[in-house]
């Protein structure tokens, strides 16, 4: 069990509503919204980027010869890329979910069921797969998870057992309900908005109660552990912990709130989310 993560990615400054971010030797920057203080480093640092996200021309540019690099946690590895939505295709705030993550599944040690929704480029999928678990991989966007796929092979890990499904979650859910699936860990990461499958449109403020009410009939009778991150800022951590107090399953064990922030060296850190968090007592 790894005490230290190793991840090549660090955040070197934000401020005035954007972020400098380094992985292996590459600099991005590229909007922060919440970074409404002044940055830290100067001006001239700020100048030394490899990709820019610009937000008055509404796109990227890539200095000649700029290449993204794999961005690296542990023995993972995933493909990095410029999206229209200013994404690059990981979120370093939930390196602290990954660690958690990695030290209750290790600490079950029992075969475990996991789901993990809105689960976009497969960061928490991977953290969670090992030859003990089962899991199931679920986000809206074919482009996603063929995304998760291929970081599954860059990482080594296309012959552990991962359920790919494309799907509106709540249409899927309702489902898994209905086939009297359960499962031992849950992860969900929901958008504030999004759209799905065939035009379906997630709206968090709408949605997150029928959510965690499908959620509630899918945890099996002894639950390892259940996350329930956001970043809308109309949730913090006590709406973020009613949701999860409703889930009957969820008998003792502790619900913990935490803030989901991008520690920086030479900058400011960066506050990215809200998330709760339960495990089965010790």
């Amino acid at each position: 069990m790894k005490d230290l993560a190793k991840c090549n990615y660090k955040l070197l400054d934000c401020g005035e509503f954007e972020k400098l971010e380094q992985i292996g030797e590459v600099v991005i920057r590229r909007p922060a919204l919440q970074a409404s203080w002044k940055r830290k480093l100067d001006k001239n640092f700020w100048e030394h980027y490899h990709a820019k996200f610009d937000q008055a021309q509404d796109n990227w540019s890539i200095v000649p010869g700029g290449k993204l690099p794999y961005f690296e946690y542990n023995n993972l590895t995933f493909e990095l890329r410029i999206s229209p939505y200013r994404q690059i295709g990981i979120f370093p705030e939930q390196l602290i979910n990954w660690q958690w993550l990695e030290k209750v599944i290790f600490q079950a040690n029992r075969p475990l069921n996991i789901l993990n929704g809105f689960a976009y480029t497969g960061a928490s999928t991977l953290v969670s797969s090992t030859k003990g678990t089962t899991i199931t991989h679920i986000d809206a966007s074919s482009g996603s998870v063929n995304w998760a796929k291929q970081n599954c092979q860059l990482s080594h890990l296309e012959n552990n057992n991962i359920r790919w499904i494309v799907d509106d979650i709540i249409a899927f859910l309702t489902r898994e309900v209905k086939r009297e699936i359960v499962y031992d860990g849950i992860i969900l990461d929901p958008p504030a908005f999004g759209r799905g499958k065939k035009g379906a449109i997630w709206k968090i403020s709408r949605d997150l109660p029928k959510l965690m009410h499908l959620v509630d009939k899918l945890l099996s009778n002894e639950p390892e552990f259940v996350i329930l991150s956001c970043h809308d800022k109309n949730y913090g951590h006590r709406e973020l912990r009613n949701e999860l107090t409703k889930l009957k399953n969820l008998k003792n064990g502790k619900i913990e709130t935490l803030d989901l922030i991008i520690k920086s060296e030479t900058g400011n850190n960066l506050p990215a989310g809200k998330c709760v968090r339960w495990k089965k007592p010790d």
